[in-house]
């Protein structure tokens, strides 16, 4: 999935480059915030996308809100800021514009969309993403996102409701207008993920793949992103030879870390790139492989840079498993 605004993914989890994120990921319901957490911004200072749904007790949801943005000319955006459930999931907003589907605008069940449309997967480009309660973005000034005009999205929710009671699910993004004027760079970013997984019942194993950057860039962001049976995820720097020291750890798969570079960007030079390693351990009886599914896993990271340029990308050039992506 190509991305526009931090992200990480499909599916990917931002939280504040300025605090520390509130609530917990690991729990059910709605928890403390109630959907009047975020009042929207003035007209003249930006938009809110909000999306509502519910889940039945013991349901797992995967909810996609087709709709257009309220925007009239191209849109340069600076920072942003979210409320939603403390137990989703992830939340995240893509464009549809490279994938060229008539969806209509309305609820959809996501699995369907992603069957019949498998271009969602690699061509949706994300322009938000969440996995905590309440986060807020700010990019260095000058630089921007540059959201094109009456974009039509998908804001995805996907949320397990481990709870006795029905929970009503909601995200709420606020989107705020930077003044062309102002800005000097945009950003760019996307998701690099290994879909060869195959974890055996009761077993442990390493997945790590290495990739490099076929041009130059400066990240600003980096995370990462896997279910509930990684127990741990590590980024290194990769030279195009040899691994090089370790930038990145999370323990925790439901609400992973977000590594800033917004001070000081960091310059990854064409043909060198980044090594990154999930750690499974699988203590279910069942085999299981990649997939969307809470009860899948995944193994991916996410970067986001300047400057915006859409060729760039970090190509995979080994795993553990000797599967490259087609």
């Amino acid at each position: 999935m190509r991305s526009l605004f931090p992200i990480a993914l499909v599916s990917l989890c931002l939280f504040s480059c300025s605090s520390t994120p509130t609530g917990s990921s690991s729990g059910g319901g709605s928890g403390p915030l109630p959907p009047d957490t975020l009042a929207p911004p003035a007209k003249a200072d930006g938009f809110q996308l909000s999306a509502t749904t519910k889940a039945q007790p013991g349901e797992e949801i995967w909810k996609c809100i087709i709709s257009d943005l309220p925007t009239t000319s191209f849109y340069d955006v600076n920072h942003v800021e979210s409320v939603q459930n403390d137990a989703m999931h992830h939340m995240d907003i893509a464009a549809l514009v490279f994938v060229g589907a008539d969806i209509a605008p309305g609820e959809h069940d996501c699995a369907p969309l992603y069957e019949k449309y498998p271009d969602l997967m690699e061509e949706g480009m994300t322009i938000y993403a969440s996995q905590h309660g309440k986060q807020e973005i700010k990019l260095p000034e000058g630089t921007s996102a540059n959201l094109p005009p009456a974009l039509r999205i998908m804001h995805e929710m996907h949320f397990v409701n481990t709870t006795s009671e029905p929970v009503t699910v909601f995200s709420k993004v606020n989107i705020y207008r930077y003044p062309k004027e102002k800005v000097t760079s945009n950003i760019w970013g996307f998701a690099v993920r290994d879909r060869n997984i195959n974890l055996p019942p009761q077993s442990e194993q390493t997945e790590w793949t290495r990739c490099v950057m076929n041009e130059d860039v400066d990240v600003l962001f980096i995370t990462s992103h896997t279910h509930q049976l990684a127990r741990k995820t590590t980024i290194n720097t990769f030279d195009g030879k040899t691994t090089g020291p370790q930038i990145f750890e999370n323990t925790a798969w439901q609400s992973p870390n977000l590594l800033s570079f917004t001070d000081k960007p960091m310059h990854v030079t064409k043909g060198t790139g980044f090594e990154f390693s999930c750690f499974y351990k699988n203590s279910t009886d069942a085999e299981v492989k990649w997939g969307f599914k809470s009860t899948d896993e995944m193994c991916q990271i996410a970067l986001v840079f300047t400057p915006g340029n859409s060729s760039a990308k970090c190509d995979v050039v080994e795993t553990s498993d000797g599967v490259l992506p087609d």
